[in-house]
C-alpha cells in the first residue's frame, strides 16, 4: 500500500506510538507515578512518627519501655496531623493495643495481624496503599485512596511500639490519573494526527511524485508516450508540465531521429557503393548489401573476418587507414572488381575513436570506359591502328631511349601504291576497305612490342623499339611480299616501304627528323618503282 521507505517506516512509528503510549502510561507511567506518590507520603508518616517519638522522650513519657499518653501529647499530635495533612492515627503498644487515635472506638483494639508482629514488631516500616472502597490491613473498608504507613519506634532495637499514620491520596490520586489521562490523549492525538498528516502528504505529496517518477521510469525505459498526470497548480503539477513538456521534446526529436535514421537506412541499403563500419572495439557494426556484393561475402562471413581481413590483405587496409588524411583513395582488383577504398578512422570531437569506416566503389565499368576513352583518343577510326597524335608521343619517347641507352630502332613509313586510281576506279568505299585490309595486315605481321599506326591518307608508319638494322629491314622486307600476296576485294595491293634505322640512318634528335629520313626513304622507293624497299640516301640523313 504504501511504497516509500520514509512514509512505510514513518507510519510504523507512528502507529507504534499510538499503540505504544497508552500502554506506557497503564503499565509504567502510572505505576511509577503512584509509587513516587506513596514514598512521599510515606516518608511524610516517618517525618511525622519520629517527631511524635521524638517528643515521648523529650516528655519523659517513656518509662521501663512504657509509653504514657498526656492530654498535651495528644494536643501536639492533632495539631501535627494538621499541618501534614494526616487523616488518621493510632497509636499501638508493645504488644499491639491501640492506646491513642484520632477515633476514640478504636482506643482498646488490639491488633493481632501476622505483619504487625512479624515485621513492625521486628523494626520494619510497613506502607499499603489502600484503594476507594478496598479494606485497610485491619480490614476496614473505607471510602478514600490512602497511604497506609506503619512505623515502629524502637530504643536500642527494642520494641516500645508502633505509629499508624494514614494520608489521604484520594485527591492527589484523581490529579494524578486525571494528568496521565490528559497525558496519554495528547500523545495519542498527535500520534494519530501525524498518522493522518502522512496519510494527507501521500495523497498531497508522495502519490503526485510517485505518478511522475513513474513516468520518469518508463520514459526513462524508453516510452516516451509516457505523460505524468497534472491535477491541480502547486509545484508538484508545475512539475508535471515541465516533465511532460519535456517528454514532447525528446518526442519530436526522436521521431526526427527516425525519421533521418530511415532515410540513412534507406541510403545505405540501396546505395551501389559497399559500406562497412566498426564500433570502438574494432568490431564490424554496419554492412550494406551493396558490400556483400562487391566483396563476394556474406554479412556473417564480414563480421567474422574482421575489418582489416576485408579483402585479405590486413596490410592494404593498414595502408588505406593510414593514407587517410590524404583524401587519396587505394585501388585494388578484388573479386574481379575494380574497386576504389576510401578508408578512415573517425575520432570523437573529445579525440577518442567512435569506430572505423570504408566505401568500397566499384570503377569496373569506368575502367573499361576509360580504357576504351583512351583507346578511342589513340586510335584511327578507320583502321583500329595507332592515330597520328600517339605516333608522336611514342616516336618522341623511343628516340629519347635510345639516345638515353645507346639502342637501336627503326621506322618504317609506306604508302598503297597508286591509292588514288583505286578510289577513282572502285570508289571511296573500296579505298577504306584496302586501308583496312592493310591495316590487319600490319596488325598480324609485326610483333607485340611493334606499334603500328596510321600516319594519314594511304600512309602507314611502324616504330620497331630496339632492333637492329638488318632485322628491321628484313621485317620490312617480308611485310612488303605479304602485302603483295594478298588480295582484298579481289585487288591486289602493292605498298612502298621507307626505312629509317637509329642511328645507321642519322643520330636524329627528333622526331620531326626521323620522319624525314623515312619520308625521303619512301620517296626513293617510288622512284625505284614502288613495290620495294629502300633507306634514305646519304645525303638526307641528318648530320652526325
Amino acid at each position: 500500500m504504501i511504497r516509500y521507505r520514509f512514509l512505510r517506516h514513518s507510519f510504523l512509528v507512528s502507529l507504534l506510538i499510538a499503540v505504544a503510549i497508552p500502554l506506557y502510561t497503564i503499565f509504567f507511567l502510572l505505576p511509577a507515578l503512584t509509587a513516587q506518590l506513596v514514598n512521599t507520603f510515606e516518608e511524610n508518616a516517618i517525618s511525622v512518627a519520629h517527631h511524635l517519638s521524638a517528643m515521648l522522650r523529650e516528655h519523659h513519657l517513656l518509662h521501663d519501655g512504657q509509653m504514657a499518653i498526656s492530654q498535651d501529647f495528644m494536643d501536639e499530635v492533632k495539631k501535627i496531623s494538621r499541618d501534614f495533612h494526616v487523616s488518621k492515627h493510632r497509636i499501638f503498644s508493645r504488644s499491639g493495643k491501640i492506646i491513642a487515635a484520632s477515633e476514640e472506638k478504636d482506643i482498646g483494639t488490639v491488633n493481632k495481624n501476622d505483619y504487625f508482629h512479624q515485621k513492625v514488631a521486628a523494626g520494619q516500616i510497613f506502607t499499603k496503599v489502600v484503594a476507594k472502597n478496598e479494606k485497610t490491613m485491619d480490614g476496614e473498608s473505607i471510602k478514600k485512596d490512602v497511604v497506609e504507613t506503619y512505623v515502629p519506634m524502637m530504643d536500642d532495637g527494642q520494641f516500645l511500639g508502633a505509629f499508624e499514620i494514614y494520608f489521604d491520596i484520594t485527591k492527589q490520586k484523581h490529579n494524578l490519573d486525571q494528568l496521565t489521562f490528559q497525558s496519554s490523549a495528547i500523545l495519542i492525538t498527535i500520534g494519530f494526527g501525524f498518522l493522518g498528516l502522512l496519510f494527507f502528504v501521500r495523497r498531497s505529496v508522495v502519490r503526485p511524485i510517485s505518478a511522475v517518477t513513474d513516468a520518469m521510469v518508463r520514459m526513462s525505459q524508453g516510452d516516451l508516450e509516457q505523460r505524468a498526470p497534472v491535477t491541480g497548480k502547486d509545484e508538484i503539477s508545475t512539475m508535471a508540465s515541465i516533465f511532460n513538456h519535456m517528454c514532447e521534446q525528446l518526442q519530436e526529436s526522436h521521431r526526427g531521429l527516425k525519421r533521418e535514421k530511415n532515410k540513412l537506412t534507406t541510403i545505405l541499403l540501396g546505395a551501389r557503393e559497399g559500406i562497412v563500419a566498426t564500433n570502438a572495439d574494432g568490431e564490424i557494426s554496419l554492412v550494406n548489401p551493396a558490400a556483400q556484393r562487391l566483396l563476394g561475402k556474406s554479412e556473417e562471413s564480414i563480421i567474422a573476418d574482421g575489418f582489416l581481413q576485408m579483402f585479405d590483405d590486413p596490410d592494404f587496409m593498414k595502408h588505406c587507414l593510414e593514407g587517410a588524411g590524404t583524401g587519396m583513395p587505394d585501388t585494388i582488383v578484388y573479386n574481379n572488381h575494380v574497386l576504389k577504398i576510401y578508408a578512415s578512422t573517425i575520432v570523437a570531437p573529445d579525440a577518442g575513436t567512435i569506430g572505423s569506416a570504408a566505401l568500397i566503389r566499384d570503377i569496373t565499368d569506368e575502367k573499361k570506359l576509360e580504357e576504351k576513352l583512351r583507346k578511342l583518343s589513340h586510335t584511327d577510326g578507320l583502321t583500329g591502328l595507332l592515330n597520328r597524335r600517339r605516333m608522336d608521343e611514342l616516336l618522341t619517347d623511343e628516340i629519347n631511349r635510345a639516345i638515353r641507352y645507346h639502342l637501336e630502332f627503326g621506322v618504317l613509313l609506306f604508302d598503297v601504291d597508286h591509292f588514288k586510281q583505286f578510289n577513282d576506279r572502285h570508289g571511296h568505299a573500296q579505298g577504306d576497305r584496302i586501308l583496312q585490309g592493310i591495316a590487319a595486315a600490319m596488325t598480324g605481321h609485326f610483333r607485340n612490342v611493334d606499334f603500328c599506326c596510321r600516319y594519314g591518307g594511304e600512309e602507314f608508319l611502324v616504330i620497331m623499339p630496339s632492333t637492329i638494322h638488318p632485322g628491321i629491314m628484313e621485317a620490312a622486307e617480308r611485310f612488303r611480299i605479304r602485302v603483295e600476296e594478298m588480295a582484298i576485294d579481289g585487288l591486289k595491293v602493292t605498298v612502298s616501304i621507307g626505312v629509317a634505322v637509329y642511328p645507321q640512318s642519322g643520330h636524329f634528335k627528333s622526331s620531326e627528323e626521323i620522319l624525314k629520313a623515312a619520308d625521303a626513304a619512301l620517296y626513293e622507293a617510288k622512284s625505284a618503282g614502288r613495290n620495294c624497299v629502300r633507306l634514305p640516301p646519304p645525303t638526307e640523313s641528318p648530320v652526325r
